[in-house]
C-alpha cells in the first residue's frame, strides 16, 4: 500500500465518522475493542516467582544502578542542605562569640578604669 492510499483511507474513515455523527449515530467500535461488559483477564506471569536470595540480589543491583544514576544529584542536594545548616551554625556561633567578646572588653575596660581612678585618688590624697 502506498502512502497516498494510506492517506486516502484515513480521509475516508474520517468522513465516515463525520457522516455517522451527522446522522445521529456513532460508528461501531473496532471488533477487538473491549467494552465495559467484557471481562478481560490479566496476562499470567511467564516466570516462576523469585527466591529471597534472588530478590535481595535484584534489590542490591537496583540500588547500585540508582546510585549511579542519581549519585551526582544526591551529592549536590546533601551538600546544599549541609551547607545551609553549617552556615546557620557558623552565624550563631559568631554572634555568640561577638556578644561574649563585647562583654569581656567591657569588663576589662571597667576594671582598667577602676584601677586608674583608684590610682589617681591615691595620688591626689598623697599630694
Amino acid at each position: 500500500m502506498s502512502e497516498s492510499d494510506d492517506v486516502l483511507g484515513k480521509v475516508d474513515a474520517l468522513l465516515a465518522r463525520h457522516r455517522a455523527a451527522r446522522a445521529g449515530r456513532q460508528p461501531d467500535p473496532p471488533a477487538d475493542f473491549p467494552v465495559l461488559t467484557e471481562v478481560v483477564e490479566a496476562p499470567r506471569a511467564l516466570a516462576a516467582p523469585l527466591s529471597d536470595a534472588e530478590l535481595a540480589r535484584l534489590e542490591k543491583e537496583l540500588r547500585l544502578q540508582l546510585l549511579e544514576l542519581l549519585g551526582g544529584e544526591l551529592e549536590r542536594l546533601v551538600e546544599a542542605r549541609v551547607h545551609a545548616r553549617i552556615e546557620a551554625k557558623v552565624k550563631e556561633i559568631a554572634a555568640a562569640a561577638g556578644r561574649e567578646l563585647e562583654a569581656e572588653v567591657r569588663r576589662a575596660v571597667r576594671e582598667a578604669l577602676g584601677e586608674v581612678i583608684a590610682a589617681e585618688i591615691a595620688r591626689l590624697r598623697g599630694a
